[in-house]
């Protein structure tokens, strides 16, 4: 009788014991389904570090004329060319020939497209190149304006206290794809070809260069 006892008494200290610890199971699993979505979710929003500036990149060179994209003076050629020997990113002229199938059909007498500079980043884009770098002299380096249009009205993207002053020469470096603004030189030197505009882009690239080694 006593070890019936005992047997019965164990069995159901056992029994007790299993169903707290289910419930303790049942109450736990919800909590623990819980901490893991908010880690899971902790997890999916960490911010991922993307390259500034990618090194291995092609940069399209435009020359623009009133707003057109014109091919450059064989002088202005040579300076780029130059600047491609000696920078560690890929500069090459981008062709008005090329630029043709990125442009729509005008009847004579029509209006012609006013938006050459998204034509110029279309063509960019259709010869693989990463960025591109437009510039232009005189009225197309007016202040707070690019290519005979405002900033506003270009299609980059760029800060709003972006000043972009006067100059003899003017700029861009612009990513292809999203149209934003990496950034922008100026130069007055401009009497005998933009060797001093190229300095001053190969000095924007290696600042872009060394920003992306601290990403």
């Amino acid at each position: 009788m006593q070890t019936f006892l005992k047997t019965t008494t164990f069995t159901a200290i056992a029994s007790l014991m299993i169903g707290m610890s289910a419930s303790a199971l049942i109450i736990e699993s919800p909590i623990k389904k819980e901490l893991k979505l908010i880690q899971d979710m902790s997890f999916a929003t960490q911010p991922t570090q993307e390259p500034i500036f990618n090194t291995n990149a092609k940069i399209g060179v435009a020359r623009l004329d009133n707003g057109r994209l014109i091919p450059a003076p064989l002088s202005e050629l040579l300076d780029w060319q130059f600047l491609d020997k000696r920078s560690v990113v890929n500069f090459e002229p981008i062709s008005p020939a090329a630029v043709i199938k990125n442009i729509p059909e005008v009847p004579m007498g029509g209006r012609d497209s006013d938006n050459k500079l998204d034509e110029i980043r279309m063509t960019a884009a259709d010869l693989k190149m990463d960025y591109v770098l437009v510039y232009g002299l005189g009225k197309d380096a007016l202040w707070g304006c690019f290519g005979g249009k405002a900033l506003l009205e270009t299609g980059f993207q760029f800060d709003e206290n972006t000043v972009s002053p006067r100059a003899g020469a003017k700029a861009l470096l612009v990513d292809t794809y999203s149209g934003k603004i990496f950034g922008e030189v100026t130069s007055e030197l401009i009497e005998f070809g933009v060797g001093d505009l190229t300095d001053k882009v190969d000095a924007l690239i290696k600042v872009l260069i060394s920003n992306e080694g601290q990403v």
